[in-house]
């Protein structure tokens, strides 16, 4: 059981972290208020760039909000003098987890268990297979294990009709081998 001392000691470092990370997310919400009016001066690969950055940062303040969210879950397990104990089956949290890890609420075995529920609901398949249909040799695989060839078309053929970027140039019949 954690004495009042080591609570009042969690309880200052969970402020602290919480009011830094507070601090971070203030300071990347401001890099973006002062942008331009325009992009058309600017170089594709600026605005490339430009997006990157938001997109780290938007991960970034996700992350950063989850933490908070953990943090004010510790707090409150603090008012309600529950901290040190798993939400989930009530035994006591490690000290040493709780040192590395002040705004846990779960114990190794839970927080593990949660961790793997998370991780298989979030094995969804990619969106580009909403759109292309799967690969015609798997489809037309026979049974007895062989491939039926002469049905299937490969893969790039099926991502090019969504569109390519051949111009007129390039389609058969335009283009002379003898003028290079």
């Amino acid at each position: 059981m954690l004495t009042q001392e080591q609570i009042n000691t969690f309880k200052e470092r969970l402020l602290k972290e919480k009011a830094k990370t507070e601090g971070y997310m203030e300071n990347r919400e401001e890099v973006y208020d002062e942008g331009e009016l325009s992009h058309y001066d600017n170089h594709p690969a600026d605005s490339g760039e430009e997006l990157f950055l938001r997109e780290r940062d938007q991960a970034l303040t996700e992350l950063d909000e989850e933490f908070l969210t953990d943090v004010d879950k510790a707090l409150i397990a603090i008012e309600n003098g529950t901290y040190g104990t798993c939400e989930v089956c009530g035994e006591e949290i490690e000290l040493d987890r709780l040192e590395i890890i002040p705004e846990t609420t779960l114990c190794i075995e839970h927080a593990r268990a949660q961790e793997e529920a998370e991780h298989q609901t979030n094995q969804a398949r990619p969106v580009e297979e909403d759109v292309l249909n799967p690969s015609e040799t798997a489809r037309h695989k026979q049974l007895d294990g062989s491939d039926d060839i002469n049905q299937s078309t490969d893969a790039f053929s099926q991502v090019e009709d969504f569109g390519s970027s051949d111009t007129i140039a390039d389609s058969e019949g335009n283009h002379d081998p003898t003028r290079e």
